[in-house]
């Protein structure tokens, strides 16, 4: 695998188009090349599964879209997919992937050249987010090489599965300040609130912020954590309270915690529905809407430490089979080989038509 500065030619007007340019921050271009044939595949991390570009709010990126041989959408939803005609065109090339969780690569020089210099240097301009311009942030640049560097490795998350289990219940969540998370944000203080009336398990819970917390949620205030230390925290729980991203999305919380082996509560999964599917025992921990429901689950696992100890063996078997970046590679891969078979029959198809 080796990291390209140069755009391809014929992505040149995809990258390249201003309305799109601020989604690039959270897309990945790939080109996979076996013997003659050569495939261009992204994966889109975006949290929504939205296609309108004026709201800029995330999710498909149209162009790429339209023009490669096949589309990995992180929590990919089908239903969204069928009542959405400019998505339902190329239903045939969107395809299902793992959520992801920060590690640190295993090309850290290549990806910390790229993320350093200025990215007008390449032909494109992503945003740091939405509406924020990368090109001139240095502060961001150093932000992200910072992070880069912190990460912990596949191997040392895996290690800490071995943690002894001292916190009964874990949920420390990040406090949004826009006014259209304040709904969400309530319903996670209900969970905190629920979850201080136990007083016999330990229970480590609270909002992290860079910024002061209204009054209402100041009692549940807690200091940031850092990349490792959340680790550690997390691994050293039986149960970890789990709730869905702003966009009703799966969080990165999800793998880590599966990656961990860590028994979840917690909201329904929304996206990427063949996971229940194949993985029924995802079931018994995901589907908890109310806080009363959510909570009283939680109190039932903690315990239980034989169920707790069979849930967390199952969460850190699917990771290490489905969820861990080896077996979503040879996913990909074996989507990209099937490419030509996949292209036959709708041509087939086509002129039965």
């Amino acid at each position: 695998m080796s990291i390209s500065h140069t755009i391809p030619a014929q992505f040149k007007s995809a990258l390249q188009n201003k309305d799109w340019q601020h989604l690039l921050f959270t897309m990945h271009l790939f080109k996979y090349r076996k013997g003659e044939k050569e495939y261009f595949f992204c994966i889109d991390t975006h949290d929504s599964n939205d296609i309108d570009v004026h709201t800029r709010s995330g999710g498909y990126h149209l162009p790429l879209l339209q023009q490669v041989d096949a589309y990995f959408k992180v929590n990919f939803n089908p239903e969204i997919i069928a009542r959405t005609p400019i998505l339902k065109v190329f239903d045939s090339k969107i395809y299902s992937i793992p959520q992801f969780f920060p590690l640190k690569p295993s090309l850290p020089f290549s990806l910390s050249h790229k993320l350093a210099l200025p990215s007008k240097w390449f032909g494109y301009t992503p945003g740091l987010s939405y509406i924020q311009p990368y090109d001139g942030h240095l502060s961001e640049a150093k932000y992200r090489l910072r992070d880069l560097k912190n990460f912990p490795t596949l191997k040392q998350v895996i290690a800490y599965r071995k943690a002894p289990k001292n916190i009964d219940i874990f949920y420390v969540t990040s406090y949004r300040h826009q006014e259209r998370h304040e709904k969400i944000m309530q319903h996670r203080l209900r969970v905190m609130k629920k979850l201080a009336d136990i007083p016999t398990l330990n229970t480590v819970k609270g909002f992290t912020s860079y910024h002061a917390l209204p009054e209402e949620y100041v009692h549940e205030s807690r200091q940031r954590l850092s990349q490792m230390e959340y680790l550690e925290t997390l691994a050293r729980s039986r149960i970890v309270i789990y709730t869905q991203g702003i966009e009703s999305c799966i969080s990165s919380k999800f793998g880590l915690a599966m990656a961990l082996g860590v028994t979840v509560v917690g909201e329904p999964l929304a996206n990427n529905p063949q996971m229940l599917t194949t993985y029924p025992h995802l079931k018994e921990q995901f589907g908890y809407t109310d806080p009363d429901e959510l909570v009283n689950q939680a109190i039932r696992l903690a315990n239980d430490p034989d169920k707790t100890q069979t849930l967390g063996t199952l969460n850190a078997a699917m990771f290490d089979q489905y969820l861990a970046p080896r077996p979503s590679a040879n996913y990909v891969l074996q989507i990209l080989d099937k490419i030509p078979l996949l292209k036959n029959k709708l041509l087939i198809s086509s002129m039965n038509s």
